[in-house]
């Protein structure tokens, strides 16, 4: 220790003595290092991390499959529930739940949550108590029971300053006074779901188990002690082949239409694991780039330290003694700017966060824990290590003793310490090259997603959300009314040019999935002989709707005025008609249809065909679509959605016809809370916030490489001019000009580049397939791509190269020769 404490001593003089070396080694340190620690403490949230439950490895998420549809993890039904809840024999207990939203009443006003619906025995399986209150009772899901709810610690926080006296409190949930029964724990969340509030799921025994049809759960179990997953799932594969006897020949089913299990955590995190894990392999990258920089800058600064080496060695210091005093300076540089990385990283990732907060899933788990404080530290003194270790070339017996004589500096020694300062530089243009092909990948692929035909015109078109509730608007026409107002009153404004509402917001939105009788269609009992009579996505729209998107008609006509008091009428996209028409050659106009969840809804007919648009994904394939009217839905079906949609297209600017809708909607119903309001082009970033998001931190780490790489290249020549001063000298005084000397020294730095540059693009054939998953109608091997990161790279290395070759040309070979 007091070796230690000398040495520590010693390394504070000399660092003190050279603040400039100091300053940019903490520096480097402190990008390479906070780099990683940011993205290790995402991987650590994300992948790590338990979920904040008890024992939460025995937690399976439950899931129907419908292969002939292509649903692979769809809802469950009521009857499936109880059926499974009653006949497995591998769960404790089972829970079901389904998210969504509601108008919540707050002391400030009113706000749009999240939400889930649970059936009573959910909470008690996710095994977390309440932090205040009681979880719910089988008597909170029974039909006429009092309105109760319980309330996240977040929204207990924030959205009623942690009032004690909540709990027995009665506020306004979608407009209906619901009492607070109980507060969850800071954290706890069902499904990464971000739920503010939890209500119960009420269960009609009388209706409950005959809906078959209405899928809408997902379910959670836990598993018993002694019960492994794969016993479990075989227990559900039997379950399977008996379910359809014991339910009088209804589903599930083997082969059409199975249930299926996954570990709960996984489902969570989804496909985000391997991006994780190319990303923190991306900012590895970064950190030994920035290790061979700082490699080559303490190789530098031991050239100057030679005599030193010598004099203590010859004084009876050990090889060991003094490496031992390089490593406890490039450990102690290590650990400063890892202190300083870890701050500026993670302050640098919840900016990101902040920003993009629906890329990635569990982001409240992103925190500077314990393992993540353990990881840098590690990380820092592990590179110490590394970089401190570089100046062993120096410290060979032959080097020392040879720095005793004059002339020790040109020895051989010199030139292999030139051959690993070389092979750095060309590692990191290789890493470099690496890095900067993801990225590149990665923001071409956004950049395509971004230019998707969704379908309809999203230039100058504005939306927000509106939720009319039951309580307020009991009556489906008191919500067309209502809709038609504020859509008359938007449409006045200065700037509008059309408005109209929906049911469903484009590119991205849940599936209906809902059957739907076509007259003169049976569905055959082989998927292959044609499809299911399902379709993809119900739309329910008013007047002006197509108009108002933009979305071209493909045949036929749109929705007419008179339309509201005639005959019942859709619409269907190209999809729809080629799947149930076209392969019967069967003109669709003329044709009707009608929703399966009910034999007296009238039968309505297809007036037109329109485009596709986008509702499954802005990377997703149209899927099959009906466009219902909803100025004819109370008349028809009694029937018109509580959640709708507006759009607005307009030439004003946006936050001067933002203010102006906020004043009509107020004005209106003050209670009504308006639910993202933004740019239809913002709805489309949302929709690809991951894509982007990735796209983003490796294009930052690549950037970060490629600084870090120019710069070891400029050092490296730069040191290299210095240190051939006389020789250069001599050639310019035998005749050399300032183009040869130029081409000398560019041509060594070029061809260090053009090595790193072949193997960074050879590595990349490999390692970037590793992103095949994330990217969207572009290949790993995308020769676009690969050559414009070549040209890049090649053209920053070049200026990188060409500064120390100007300066070398400045040489004045007289004061050279002389100085000699």
């Amino acid at each position: 220790m007091t070796t230690l404490l000398q040495d520590v001593k010693y390394a504070l003089r000399t660092l003190t003595k050279s603040p400039g070396y100091a300053a940019v080694t903490i520096l480097t340190l402190a990008l390479g290092i906070g780099a990683n620690t940011a993205i290790f403490s995402v991987v650590n949230g994300v992948l790590l991390k338990p979920l904040p439950y008890p024992q939460p490895d025995r937690l399976e998420l439950i899931t129907s499959q419908f292969p002939s549809l292509g649903f692979d993890k769809f809802w469950i039904s009521p009857p499936e529930y109880l059926e499974f809840k009653q006949r497995n024999r591998s769960f404790q207990d089972v829970g079901g739940y389904r998210s969504g939203s509601v108008n919540l009443g707050t002391p400030e006003r009113p706000q749009r949550v999240n939400s889930a619906v649970v059936t009573p025995e959910l909470l008690g399986v996710l095994g977390v108590q309440p932090l205040r209150g009681r979880l719910f009772t089988e008597a909170d899901s029974a039909p006429g029971a009092e309105p109760v709810a319980v309330v996240s610690y977040n929204t207990w926080r924030n959205e009623f300053s942690g009032d004690e006296s909540l709990i027995g409190r009665s506020v306004k949930i979608d407009g209906a006074p619901t009492r607070i029964v109980g507060i969850m724990p800071r954290g706890y969340d069902v499904h990464d779901e971000r739920i503010a509030v939890y209500l119960p799921l009420t269960i009609d025994p009388k209706t409950f188990p005959t809906r078959r049809g209405n899928h809408f759960l997902y379910l959670i179990g836990r598993l018993k002690n002694g019960v492994t997953p794969a016993q479990a799932a075989s227990d559900i594969e039997g379950m399977l082949t008996q379910w359809r006897s014991l339910s009088g020949g209804h589903s599930p089913d083997p082969k059409t239409h199975r249930i299926q299990m996954e570990p709960l955590k996984a489902e969570v995190i989804g496909g985000i694991a391997t991006a994780l894990w190319v990303l923190q392999g991306a900012v590895g990258f970064v950190l030994l780039i920035a290790c061979a920089n700082l490699a080559n800058l303490i190789l530098a600064r031991a050239e100057t330290r030679q005599k030193e080496f010598a004099i203590r060695s010859a004084l009876g210091a050990g090889r060991f003694r003094l490496l031992r005093q390089f490593l406890t300076e490039g450990v102690l540089l290590a650990l400063v700017g890892g202190v300083i990385g870890a701050g500026l990283g993670f302050a640098g990732l919840r900016l990101m966060l902040s920003a993009n907060p629906d890329s990635i899933p569990r982001v409240s788990e992103i925190t500077l824990d314990p393992r993540v404080l353990i990881f840098t530290i590690l990380i820092s003194v592990v590179t110490g290590i590394i970089f401190g270790m570089a100046p062993l070339l120096h410290l060979r017996q032959q080097v020392v003793s040879m720095s005793l004589k004059e002339s020790g500096q040109r020895s051989t020694a010199g030139t292999a310490r030139t051959r690993v300062r070389s092979g750095l530089v060309m590692a990191e243009v290789a890493l470099a090259v690496v890095l900067v092909v993801g990225a590149g990948l990665l923001l071409r692929s956004f950049e395509k997603l971004m230019q998707v035909d969704a379908g309809f015109n999203r230039t100058n078109l504005m939306t927000f959300g509106l939720v009319l509730p039951p309580a307020s608007y009991p009556k489906a026409q008191d919500r067309v009314d209502f809709l038609e107002r504020i859509v008359d009153q938007i449409k006045q404004l200065p700037g509008v040019t059309a408005a109209a509402s929906m049911s469903g917001l484009p590119p991205t939105r849940d599936v209906n999935a809902n059957d739907t009788n076509i007259d003169g269609y049976m569905s055959p009992s082989d998927p292959k002989d044609g499809p299911a009579e399902n379709v993809d996505y119900y739309q329910t729209a008013s007047l002006d709707y197509i108009k108002t998107m933009g979305i071209p008609i493909v045949e036929g006509r749109d929705f007419q005025l008179s339309d509201v008091n005639g005959g019942g009428v859709v619409l269907i996209n190209e999809t729809m008609a080629k799947t149930f028409f076209g392969f019967r050659k069967i003109d669709p106009i003329g044709q009707r249809l009608k929703p399966g969840f009910s034999a007296t809804l009238p039968w309505l007919t297809i007036v037109g065909v329109v485009r596709d648009v986008k509702q499954g994904g802005v990377n997703k394939k149209a899927g099959t679509e009906v466009y219902f009217l909803n100025e004819q839905g109370p008349r028809l079906t009694g029937f018109s959605p509580q959640n709708m949609n507006i759009v607005v297209r307009s030439s004003a600017p946006f936050d001067q016809l933002a203010a102006e809708i906020r004043r009509i909607v107020q004005s209106a119903d003050p209670s009504l809370p308006i639910v993202k309001m933004r740019p239809m082009e913002q709805v489309f970033e949302d929709a690809a916030a991951r894509p982007k998001f990735l796209a983003e931190l490796l294009g930052i780490f690549a950037a970060l490489a490629l600084a870090l790489a120019a710069i070891g290249t400029y050092g490296i020549l730069s040191y290299s001019v210095t240190e051939r001063t006389r020789e250069i000298g001599i050639h310019m005084a035998l005749g050399a000009t300032k183009g040869s000397v130029l081409g000398m020294i560019l041509g060594q730095g070029m061809r260090l580049t053009i090595v790193g540059l072949v193997g960074g693009l050879i590595a990349s054939f490999g390692l970037t397939r590793l992103l095949q998953a994330q990217l969207f109608n572009i290949k790993p091997t995308d020769p676009i791509t690969l050559t414009a990161v070549a040209v890049f790279i090649a053209v920053v290395a070049f200026l990188a190269c060409y500064l120390p070759a100007r300066r070398a040309t400045s040489v004045d070979p007289m004061v050279t020769l002389r100085d000699a």
